[in-house]
């Protein structure tokens, strides 16, 4: 009937209205898809109404959301393979199906009725595309108030499945920018965290010796940390760590390692067995795959005496008074929270008037060129020559040397540098 038609054509058009309305209005996911089964039930008049979501992982489908009769909203955990029943066959075709009759159709799923108790007569069964990406696959099940599904309803639904997908997609761009932002507001806070971490990591008055400092992460937060630590009026401990990988999980095991680090110093003599504590306390905490490379220095001002103790870090360099610089043997030995019970020894010089140690993480030692070969540490100890009169100038000179020698290239990996001497 004409009438009949024009009605059901009106009804079809004032749900894609709806629709259009729907995706300019919700910002929410869940309260998304529950609306999209709402007005696909009340638009088709249809008994029932799902809607299945490509998993990324498997590459099948999952039931993100059904409805029924007047039974609200259901979440069940089913997996569709791509190919199996009505909504396999069309994800894999990528063509919409009108079903009149399900029984009479070899591609229906009849188990499904079986174990939900659910009679399905007809249905119509879209792919949810958007550009050339298939979403998922939105259904309807029984027209409420006729047999099966017919020519118009199957129009009309195509056409609405067409703005459900650009509702969904516009909605899942939303919520990345949202979780982006997020990460980036996370980011910003951990990075001011941990600058203002590493502003005190240096006391002010560290009597008989001096010290100074760069750090800079290769991202908005790193792994890489120092700190100076007086134990009493004739003792002084200097570190420098670089933790294993970068970013958020990088950070937390620096700030970890430098307040442990506080505590192991306190109780022990030296930095042998400070590192031999802390490795116990890491690998007891530390997350498998991850550790921390770092050298502990122990610093008696009376006697200008100075004990190192590695633990898989770089060779720290000694710059001597006149200008010439060495490279300072230390006992090879594990990264910390790799092995249990590891062993670690350290070794020993003494200071002359204007003498400098110089530790420094592998940003400085390895950074090199942008598609280059030739790494800082190639020539590390001819930047390290030079009068070192004050920490300062020799910091600043290294410091320079390697933004010198990196050129425009990025830098790539977080970079420490720590200069310390009796005054």
């Amino acid at each position: 009937m004409p009438d009949e038609s024009l009605r059901k054509s009106l009804q079809i058009y004032k749900g894609l209205v709806e629709v259009s309305g729907l995706i300019n209005s919700i910002t929410d996911y869940g309260e998304l898809l529950r609306a999209i089964l709402d007005v696909a039930r009340r638009v088709i008049r249809a008994e029932a109404a799902s809607l299945f979501l490509v998993d990324p992982e498997t590459g099948g489908l999952e039931l993100a959301i059904a409805t029924r009769g007047e039974t609200g909203y259901v979440e069940p955990k089913l997996s569709i393979p791509r190919g199996k029943g009505i909504a396999g066959w069309v994800f894999e075709h990528d063509e919409p199906l009108l079903i009149p009759d399900a029984y009479q159709d070899e591609r229906f799923f009849k188990e499904a009725d079986k174990k939900t108790g659910f009679i399905t007569r007809s249905i119509i069964c879209v792919p949810l595309k958007s550009e050339s990406q298939i979403l998922g696959v939105l259904q309807v099940l029984n027209p409420r108030e006729k047999p099966a599904f017919e020519a118009e309803d199957f129009e009309g639904f195509c056409a609405y499945a067409n703005l459900t997908a650009t509702a969904i997609e516009k909605l899942r761009t939303l919520e990345k920018i949202r979780a982006q932002e997020r990460v980036e507001r996370d980011l910003a806070i951990a990075a001011e965290i941990q600058s203002e971490l590493l502003s005190r990591a240096i006391p002010k008055d560290v009597q008989g010796a001096v010290f100074s400092a760069h750090n800079s992460p290769a991202a908005n937060v790193g792994g890489d940390f120092y700190g100076v630590f007086v134990r009493n009026a004739d003792e002084i401990c200097f570190a420098i760590g670089d933790v294993s990988g970068k970013g958020i999980s990088a950070a937390l095991l620096m700030a970890q390692t430098l307040s442990a680090m506080q505590f192991v110093l306190a109780g022990t003599t030296g930095p042998d067995t400070a590192l031999a504590r802390l490795n116990e306390t890491l690998y007891a905490n530390v997350i498998r795959g991850m550790f921390v490379t770092t050298i502990i220095g122990r610093m008696i001002p009376a006697t200008r005496r100075v004990e190192i103790a590695s633990a898989g870090h770089c060779q720290p360099l000694l710059v001597k008074a006149n200008g010439s610089a060495m490279r300072i043997e230390t006992p090879a030995a594990l990264p910390l929270g790799i092995l249990p019970n590891a062993g670690y020894h350290h070794g020993a010089l003494v200071l002359g008037p204007g003498d400098r140690i110089v530790v420094y993480t592998d940003g400085l030692s390895e950074s090199r060129k942008e598609g280059g070969d030739s790494q800082f540490d190639e020539g590390l100890l001819d930047h390290a020559s030079g009068p070192a009169a004050d920490t300062v100038t020799l910091l600043n000179r290294l410091v320079n040397a390697e933004l010198r020698h990196r050129g425009d290239g990025r830098q790539l990996d977080d970079l420490t540098v720590l200069v310390g001497g009796f005054e």
